[in-house]
């Protein structure tokens, strides 16, 4: 009875475990790989002791483990390697490893820790030799190894981002959305993919979704502050102008030294100086005693909000100025700019329009 009992033990603790002790499968081919350096013989015992049922594949992970480290790895057959991780972290990513180690200070001691160290390293050698591809511009040898680099490691953003850019530098922007998806259907908050969509999209003139898209990409930047300036010409484009003032002195509470950014303001404030200026001198051409009294009114208006959008456009590009180190020409011809129109409306319009606005009968404030 003590020795039923002592059986009974062991069998659960093989079905508990996993232990190879009993698969012959198994021992077979960590022989063939680690004494006799025959990886296709031990690719082959390898793949019966993944189904093996003494192997208890249901919950064994050192099988499907083995053949990705120990035989795909070393032939280099990254498909392959790829489907075995997998299948092993499926299995039981807590069993322990037969041979723990160190990854730096780090210990690796479980199939799941193992796993990712090793999508780790051979990520990193793919991806590295597809940068230098890319510098010695061959690219599409270097898209082959991004999509290596994806089968072994899909989580990396960083793979979806170069792939992308490689497709947006060759214009072929539905290829560049497809892999911006692909990415962020492993990685929902990559920040960058967000951005790279959105700045596809806003050539496409898609502005409401790349507004959407720029807003998610804020969420989960570190470095959110280029993305917020993007946003901000999004809403000047959408023609939502009170959107775009509010959400540029935001930006300026935020951000009160960067230079680049009053830079923005200050051709945030030109567009508009300039879309409110050129319909308003249009209907003043038009204007005379005899028309409406709002007519002449609206016109004095738009002139008043046209030279306080100058002036403001004029004081961000001074600001931005000041806080450059050094001289930037197009910040003084854009200030010369500004100076001359509101020298026009403070000259020309404004005291024609009150003229005719006198002529009229009609005060004005």
């Amino acid at each position: 009875m003590k020795k039923l009992s002592i059986l009974l033990s062991i069998y659960i603790f093989i079905l508990l475990t996993g232990c190879t002790s009993t698969c012959m499968e198994y021992r077979s081919a960590t022989t063939a790989a680690r004494s006799e350096k025959n990886l296709k013989r031990a690719e082959e015992w390898g793949l019966k002791a993944l189904e093996a049922p003494e192997c208890s594949p249901a919950n064994n992970s050192l099988a499907p483990y083995f053949l990705a480290t120990e035989v795909y790895l070393q032939q280099k057959n990254y498909v392959k390697m790829a489907e075995m991780l997998n299948i092993a972290e499926q299995r039981n990513p807590h069993q322990p490893l037969e041979t723990p180690f160190k990854l730096g200070d780090t210990p690796v001691q479980t199939i799941g820790e193992g796993v990712e160290a090793f999508r780790d390293q051979e990520w990193t050698k793919i991806y590295n030799n597809a940068v230098d591809l890319i510098q010695r511009e061959k690219v599409e040898d270097a898209k082959q190894q991004i999509e290596t680099a994806i089968l072994i490691h899909p989580q990396k953003g960083e793979n979806y981002t170069t792939l992308a850019a490689m497709y947006i530098q060759e214009e072929n922007m539905d290829a560049a959305l497809s892999t911006a998806d692909r990415g962020l259907e492993e990685d929902p908050e990559n920040s960058m993919l967000y951005q790279m969509k959105a700045d596809i999209l806003i050539q496409n003139n898609d502005l409401e979704l790349a507004k959407e898209l720029y807003l998610k990409s804020i969420e989960f930047s570190d470095i959110p502050g280029p993305i917020m300036r993007k946003l901000l010409f999004v809403y000047i484009d959408m023609g939502d102008n009170q959107k775009a003032i509010d959400y540029s002195n935001e930006l300026l509470d935020k951000y009160p030294n960067d230079a680049d950014l009053y830079y923005n303001v200050g051709v945030l404030y030109q567009r508009l100086t300039l879309e409110l200026f050129d319909p308003a001198r249009k209907l003043f051409l038009e204007t005379t005693p005899e028309s409406e009294p709002a007519t002449i009114k609206g016109v004095y208006d738009s002139f008043k909000t046209t030279r306080q959008y100058a002036y403001n456009s004029k004081d961000y590009f001074l600001q931005a100025s000041d806080l450059e180190l050094d001289e930037n020409l197009s910040i003084s011809e854009a200030v010369s700019e500004m100076r001359k129109l509101m020298d026009q409306i403070d000259e020309i319009f404004i005291p024609s329009i009150r003229e005719t606005a006198h002529s009229a009968g009609i005060e004005l404030n």
